[in-house]
């Protein structure tokens, strides 16, 4: 028997390469996309000393660009001709209020986020049908989405970022309607702060005691969510307690949720004001 397949964008750190090992331990081929092949080599070879009865094919690929992302599915294509699950978690972040801002930033989130993810599903669409097709399973093949706590409720100074989240959130309930009768899931998993490098290689700068990484979850429960999105799944799944506690309050009260975010935006503007005049 074949093993499945299962592509992930942003494979070469973090969530993403947490992901490959998941997969791979799980019994499928995998896929590593990402735009920097020397760590996106180092993490193919990582995976595949671990997994050697696994195929781990590293492929350079910017999901900003059509044509690398056209080319990428192409060599999936060519080598195994479907693709059982496609994980969308290519993204980067931004700090900084709305109004200091600039208007590329905005652009530069929602063409990575948002539609990276939109390039990736519609080239891997015709993929994934191949492996429903063939297959007997209730869902025949997967997609998984990786938004964010913020991509249902938006955090202040991280407006680029919630907004390219709360954009895929809605591609995403789309798509699930569309491809139902092709028996191909639609999943989206929303992490809270994880611990990866997401504030270092973030845009802007986050005020100090601003969500700190150090006590969020780590990449390796995230991938194990992303996995079990593929077996059972469902529209969304929050990974933290303060995660499924915050959407609970955002439902119930969403005034009294606001004026618990002008806190940290207070916070958030004071630390500001404070290492302003630390560095006069």
């Amino acid at each position: 028997m074949t093993r499945p397949v299962a592509l992930i964008t942003g494979a070469s750190a973090g969530i993403g390469a947490a992901a490959v090992e998941s997969f791979a331990a799980a019994g499928y081929d995998v896929v590593l996309a990402a735009r920097r092949l020397d760590r996106l080599q180092q993490a193919a070879a990582a995976a595949a000393s671990r997994h050697p009865q696994a195929q781990i094919l590293p492929l350079a690929c910017d999901v900003d660009s059509d044509a690398a992302v056209q080319a990428a599915f192409g060599a999936v294509s060519k080598r195994f001709g479907a693709l059982d699950v496609l994980v969308n978690n290519a993204g980067f972040g931004t700090y900084g209020a709305i109004a200091d801002t600039p208007l590329e930033i905005f652009r530069a989130n929602m063409e990575t986020n948002f539609f990276g993810a939109v390039r990736c599903t519609q080239a891997a669409l015709p993929l994934l049908r191949a492996a429903a097709e063939r297959s007997t399973r209730r869902w025949g093949a997967a997609i998984v989405m990786v938004s964010s706590f913020v991509g249902r409720r938006a955090m202040p100074v991280m407006a680029p970022y919630s907004a390219s989240k709360f954009a895929l959130e809605g591609f995403s309930a789309a798509l699930r309607v569309e491809l139902w009768d092709e028996r191909i899931s639609v999943s989206v998993v929303n992490p809270g702060v994880t611990r990866t490098d997401f504030v270092e290689a973030a845009q802007g700068k986050r005020p100090a005691n601003f969500l700190p990484p150090e006590g969020g979850m780590s990449p390796e429960a995230v991938a194990a969510e992303i996995l079990r999105a593929v077996s059972r799944p469902r529209r969304n799944r929050y990974l933290t307690g303060w995660g499924k506690a915050g959407m609970a309050l955002e439902w119930l009260a969403p005034g009294a949720f606001d004026r618990l975010l002008l806190r940290t935006w207070r916070r958030a503007k004071g630390s500001a004001k404070d290492e302003g005049r630390r560095s006069k």
